[in-house]
């Protein structure tokens, strides 16, 4: 019997991203700080990965011969102008999409920062040694961006015209 198989990677990130949002979440009302920021990291990145598996599901579904290897920015103004959003870089939701994508390519590509520095305390030396990401590393910022990625999607899925149902990883039966 055949059977027509559907994997749909974007519904597994974010629910990878809504579990590392609970800990997050779970941990902040305890008042436990120990290795929060690290699961803001791994959220966001989850986060990044989410959002590009979802404009490519998008592109699969909606416009002809989608390359789902093209830029990114490529892809994401393709499937916002088939979608009728108006993609503008400094306005929600498209400057937090772009936020995560520049922290995802910075953890991905790891580039290295090194630097000669003059500090007069311990606190100086601290902000020396921040990363460029580390001002992301809060529950807000999570939460904020979860929100803010979640309204998109329905934003593509209602503009699209695709049902919750069309979205799920499933399998169907004597295809």
């Amino acid at each position: 019997m055949n059977h027509r198989v559907r994997v749909y990677p974007h519904n597994d990130l974010l629910n990878l991203v809504h579990h590392q949002r609970e800990i997050i979440n779970n941990k902040k009302s305890e008042g436990i700080e120990d290795g929060v920021a690290l699961d803001c990291l791994g959220c966001l990145i989850s986060l990044a990965f989410s959002v590009e598996a979802l404009v490519n599901f998008i592109g699969h579904k909606k416009i002809n011969n989608w390359k789902e290897r093209r830029p990114y920015m490529d892809k994401l103004n393709q499937v916002c102008i088939r979608a009728g959003l108006a993609f503008n870089k400094s306005k929600e939701p498209f400057n937090t999409l772009l936020q995560l994508k520049e922290l995802r390519d910075s953890i991905a590509h790891g580039k290295p920062i090194e630097i000669t520095t003059s500090v007069h305390s311990r606190a100086e030396l601290r902000r020396e040694m921040e990363c460029p990401w580390d001002q992301n590393l809060t529950s807000e910022y999570v939460n904020n961006a979860y929100e803010i990625v979640k309204q998109f999607e329905r934003d593509l899925f209602e503009n699209c015209q695709i049902t919750v149902g069309q979205t799920l990883t499933a399998v169907g039966c004597g295809v």
